[in-house]
């Protein structure tokens, strides 16, 4: 027998053995804080509850003799359902949920036995009671008088005091920590534990706070030794002190925006979410928890994206109804989008992806009980110098290009062999077919033009070429005089295009040094149709040196590529909500490189992107 707070005794039998033979009901109970910010939003609220709860469920005749017990007096048995089942608690919230279907979320809340009578105002609140105290009546529900509470402002409800303000923790449960003495076994360790973790919703950056506690307990739990240290109970008193001056927490409307704020540290990650009303800036729920593993080793703005991962988890109902605001000094809207810069990350973009969140920088905190998060990395980390590979945009081109060129002409026919090597050593090999008469030395500077020209659009800013052919090569370096006309124009062409990148080198190398592009330019001035599969092919109709580029203006309508263009510079994105999330889950396989859309391939470099009309004129 146990007693209860009330003076009353409640009967404890141990069901273990018929439990473990019971198969689960898995009946969802509805989720605490959403229960609890139901209430949000009206006046009254009357406080009910179940008499005796789960004993007003009758057990059936054939399962009575299960839950027997013997006694000095006898052996006796249930007949109604008793505390301690396995699925009482799924069994009473099915009853409740049916005997309310009509009144849950209008005018009542059910969480098992406690009840919610919830109204705007006193008229509507006794039609309210009225309807409540029907269906009870009706489905035979009695209510423990001693514990109902009616027509108030205020009150306790699944262990949170609900105010017209927002959310508070329970005195109750604020006094029991704040009494509690100093732990002197690895059981009371445990059960601080434990109230800490209740308590955890209203206190920023608990983890951070609780660090030495949980280095304790886990040193107490390897060692099979209990030891309390200062450092533990330093931080013990420093949560406590927290305790007192906890905030109250408001409760988001639907269709209103939330803001993030993340913080990290060596040891632990830390979020809160905000909502920003008349100007001032109120805390929704903090999240904190402690590294663990390889997450210690993570770089500092993958931790910053690991607490948005795990905010977005912990707190999905809030992320998938309302638009998100992440606000951060950091890059993280740039890491997430870099898809190859390591495996999680890119997870954790299509993870985020689903959810309609936007990232700002960081403005003044608006609000005292952010104080904490004034900083984002308060241990002076330099997150920018850990990673500076990661926010780098790609393709940028940064690094020095290579190419291997030759030229070929014979009777059959004139082509030209390029082999580019990007930065990365990632390698491409194209090939030239000219519908025209040239020389050798004409089909190198057409080799060479190609390049330079591609070289540009893939925003190279370094870039070495290597040939076999000695006159362009010294002709472009300026050792050779230009004496042909032909040429010359080839010459001065070659330098126009040269003068849009940062560093231009041209090499001659021996003929054995370039084989490969020497054996491709021969085979593409002969016929190429066997190597369509193998190589990027390309048919020049006319001379550079002849033909004009004429750009023609036309209206530009919106294409399959525009979604993308406009999130990618812009940040926008479609008003219809599905559509907005594909191009979220997709954007990060995108980038942008000198106002063209590139896509990142999974066996090949960067490939452009290109609308239907350019697709056929190249096919």
């Amino acid at each position: 027998m146990v007693r209860k707070r009330d003076g009353s005794w409640r009967m404890c039998i141990d069901f273990s053995d018929l439990n473990k033979a019971c198969p689960k009901d898995c009946y969802p109970l509805p989720e605490i804080d959403q229960k609890v910010e139901s209430l949000q939003g009206f006046k009254l609220k009357c406080f009910l509850d179940a008499y005796k709860g789960y004993h007003q469920i009758l057990m059936s005749k054939e399962d009575e003799e299960k839950t027997a017990f013997y006694t000095d007096h006898g052996t006796f048995c249930y007949t109604k359902m008793s505390f301690g089942l396995k699925n009482a608690g799924e069994t009473y919230q099915r009853l409740v949920d049916s005997i309310f279907a009509k009144q849950i979320g209008r005018n009542i809340e059910v969480y098992v036995d406690d009840m919610v009578i919830k109204s705007p105002n006193e008229e509507k609140m006794l039609q309210d009671i009225e309807e409540t105290f029907k269906t009870l009546e009706v489905a035979t529900m009695k209510l423990n008088p001693a514990k109902c509470t009616f027509g108030v402002e205020e009150g306790q409800f699944l262990g949170y005091y609900v105010t017209r303000q927002g959310v508070q923790p329970s005195p109750t449960k604020v006094d029991e920590f704040t009494e509690m003495p100093t732990p002197n076994s690895l059981r009371d360790a445990q059960g601080l534990n434990g109230k800490l973790t209740n308590l955890s919703r209203f206190i920023s950056k608990s983890a951070d706070m609780a660090m030495p506690l949980f280095r304790t307990l886990k040193g107490c739990i390897e060692k099979n030794n209990f030891q309390w240290t200062n450092e533990a109970e330093k931080a013990l008193q420093r949560i406590k002190e927290a305790l007192h001056k906890l905030p109250t927490l408001a409760t988001p409307i639907p269709g209103e925006t939330l803001q993030v704020y993340l913080s990290t540290s060596g040891e632990a990650i830390s979020s809160v979410l905000v909502v920003e009303r008349e100007g001032e800036q109120r805390p929704v729920y903090f999240v904190s928890r402690a590294l663990q593993g390889p997450e210690l080793n993570y770089p500092t703005l993958e931790r910053l994206v690991l607490a948005l991962i795990y905010a977005a988890r912990r707190l999905r109902r809030y992320f998938q109804a309302h638009q998100f605001e992440v606000l951060t000094s950091y890059p993280i809207k740039q890491i997430l989008l870099k898809s190859e810069t390591s495996g999680r990350l890119a997870k954790w973009a299509i993870e985020l992806g689903e959810h309609d969140i936007n990232y700002r920088p960081r403005t003044s905190i608006k609000g005292q009980a952010l104080a904490d998060f004034l900083l984002e990395i308060p241990d002076g980390g330099n997150p920018a110098k850990e990673m500076v590979w990661i926010v780098e945009e790609a393709p940028t081109g940064d690094g020095s290009w290579t190419l291997y060129t030759d030229g070929a002409s014979s009777r059959e026919g004139s082509g030209a062999g390029l082999i580019l090597t990007s930065p990365e050593g990632e390698e491409v090999t194209y090939a030239l077919r000219f519908d025209f008469y040239t020389s050798n030395n004409e089909a190198e500077y057409e080799a060479l033009l190609v390049w330079l020209r591609l070289a540009k659009q893939m925003g190279a800013k370094a870039i070495t070429t290597l040939t076999d052919s000695r006159l362009p090569a010294n002709q472009v370096n300026g050792s050779f005089k230009v004496k042909d006309q032909r040429m010359g124009k080839y010459v001065k062409m070659v330098k126009q295009l040269v003068g849009s990148f940062g560093q231009f080198t041209i090499k001659q190398i021996p003929r054995s040094e370039n084989k490969r592009a020497d054996a491709l330019s021969k085979l593409a001035s002969t016929c190429f149709d066997h190597l369509l599969k193998k190589v990027l092919v390309e048919v020049l109709r006319e001379r550079s040196i002849d033909e004009q580029q004429v750009n023609t203006l036309t209206p530009a309508g919106p294409t399959w590529m525009t979604l993308f263009r406009e999130y990618l510079q812009r940040g926008v994105l479609p008003d219809d909500h599905d559509e907005a999330r594909k191009i979220r889950i997709k954007a990060p396989s995108y980038a942008m490189v000198n106002a063209e859309l590139y896509k990142k391939g999974f066996t090949s470099p960067w490939l452009k992107c290109v609308d239907q009309a350019r697709g056929r004129e190249i096919l």
